[in-house]
């Protein structure tokens, strides 16, 4: 075993590896720790393959897990003696292919603001209640409970996020977005399906390409909405007594309305369609835009 000190942190590396384990498959545990303040910034980029973030209870950051052999572990932070403000860590692998390998649990303090990079491995964080910026290119993120704010990207894998975060931007080339509401929420993708269910939001905008979208989330009073998709079908889902006023265009698709006894107007020769409606009075505003997508308004179940 050896222990090398990297900045502030004793960072433990044994290069010892269990002979059960296939040479290809060689990994070192890695665990530090280190005194942090509440509301402490933690940067970590990461090549491993699968990362997971904890918010306890205590004043500080740890770190354990297994990285990949030959792998460098570069970590920053204030004396050792202090609580940090500031932190931040890197894990470089020694190969592309082993960068998609390891397993890492970084636990910090409920407050913290986490900022998190890697290349190819699935995150998942739970109990954090600061700021998370969540990025990874072709890993999934799944998000448990309500962060202040809540930044989310993934080139090929789906975002899920259990939780009503007060912030939220979450964005996808090819893959699903899932969220529950929240007060002021944003969710973007090109080929993926978005999809809000359950709780409610006082300000949403979600865009799509040639994805879906389905919103079947509550709407708080005096509410503002826009979904929009290119091609893409979308499917608003309201209770039938939600007090909302809906307006909605589409240039060369159609308009399904089962919400309210209004009628779409066809436009000029039978392509696209326009639909204003509305029930109850002093509610939230919903504007639905696609260029030549469906567009479906439906009635929800009562026990939605």
């Amino acid at each position: 075993m050896r222990v090398r000190a990297v900045g502030s942190l004793c960072v433990l590396l044994c290069g010892a590896v269990p002979a059960s384990l296939p040479a290809q498959s060689k990994q070192k545990p890695v665990l530090l720790g280190h005194r942090a303040s509440p509301s402490v910034s933690v940067k970590l980029f990461a090549a491993v393959g699968e990362i997971r973030v904890i918010g306890w209870e205590r004043d500080s950051v740890e770190m354990s897990g297994a990285v990949p052999a030959g792998s460098r572990v570069e970590v920053s932070a204030g004396a050792p003696a202090e609580a940090s403000k500031g932190m931040k860590m890197f894990i470089e692998a020694p190969t592309e292919q082993s960068g998609r390998e390891g397993r890492i649990v970084l636990r910090v303090p409920r407050g913290a603001r986490v900022w998190l990079k890697t290349g190819s491995a699935d995150m998942d964080v739970t109990g954090v209640t600061g700021g998370l910026d969540l990025n990874v290119v072709g890993g999934s993120i799944t998000v448990h409970g309500s962060p202040r704010e809540l930044r989310a990207e993934s080139m090929d894998g789906n975002v899920i996020i259990n939780g009503t975060p007060e912030w939220l931007r979450a964005k996808t080339a090819t893959g699903d977005i899932t969220f529950h509401g929240g007060q002021d929420v944003g969710a973007s993708t090109i080929s993926g399906t978005i999809r809000t269910t359950g709780g409610t939001v006082e300000r949403a905008k979600l865009e799509a390409t040639t994805g879906a979208i389905l919103f079947a989330t509550g709407l708080a009073r005096s509410a503002s909405v826009e979904l929009e998709t290119h091609s893409g079908t979308i499917d608003v889902e309201l209770p039938p007594k939600t007090a909302a006023e809906l307006d909605v265009a589409t240039i060369t698709g159609t308009i399904e309305n089962v919400w309210t006894r209004t009628r779409p107007v066809i436009g000029g020769e039978g392509r696209g369609a326009t639909l204003t409606t509305a029930m109850g009075v002093s509610g939230g505003r919903v504007v639905v835009r696609s260029f030549k997508g469906t567009v479906r308004l439906n009635a929800s179940s009562s026990k939605d």
